[in-house]
């Protein structure tokens, strides 16, 4: 009584050529994020954020009261370090994904840890950073090359799938 389906043997054995066809074909579509991660950042580095600046002084908690000195110096963030943390990473828990922003971690030359303080206008309290050339810089500059990310990402995947299809 059984029935027997047409082609049924030619997809059986496109699906045994297809092997490890998800590891590898992961580590393409990685590889092509990174490279699209790549670009992002350095468009955004040379575009959004301006050149140069001034030191960044980090303080300890000063005593409360009368002292109205400004305390103890706890780290002094060089120059361009807002500039030089915006990189491309790996997201975690992903087999593909890539993440582009300020990194935070590693040393203070690179550190982006103070990056939402200065997008968001924050440093010094009270928003008294909203005047500075910092201010609201990165996420206008991620939305503006997100189309053309996504432009890069598509081309970038049809090669892939295509060159796979023919594989099969």
């Amino acid at each position: 009584m059984g029935a027997e389906v047409d082609g049924m043997k030619e997809l059986m054995q496109k699906l045994d050529r297809l092997g490890d066809f998800p590891k590898e074909m992961r580590t393409e579509l990685r590889e092509a994020n990174r490279r699209i991660g790549r670009n992002a950042a350095k468009a955004i580095k040379n575009s959004a954020l301006p050149k140069g600046g001034t030191e960044f002084v980090v303080y300890k908690k000063r005593n409360k009261g009368r002292d109205r000195s400004p305390g103890e110096i706890d780290k002094v963030i060089p120059k361009g370090t807002l500039r030089r943390s915006i990189k491309m990473w790996n997201a975690k828990r992903s087999k593909v994904n890539v993440l582009v922003g300020a990194k935070r971690g590693g040393s203070t030359r690179f550190d982006g840890y103070f990056a939402p303080w200065v997008e968001g206008g924050n440093v010094g309290g009270r928003g008294r950073s909203k005047g500075s050339k910092f201010y609201d810089k990165l996420q206008p500059a991620l939305g503006r090359m997100r189309p053309r990310m996504q432009k890069m990402q598509l081309n970038m995947y049809r090669k892939i799938y295509a060159r796979w299809i023919k594989k099969m």
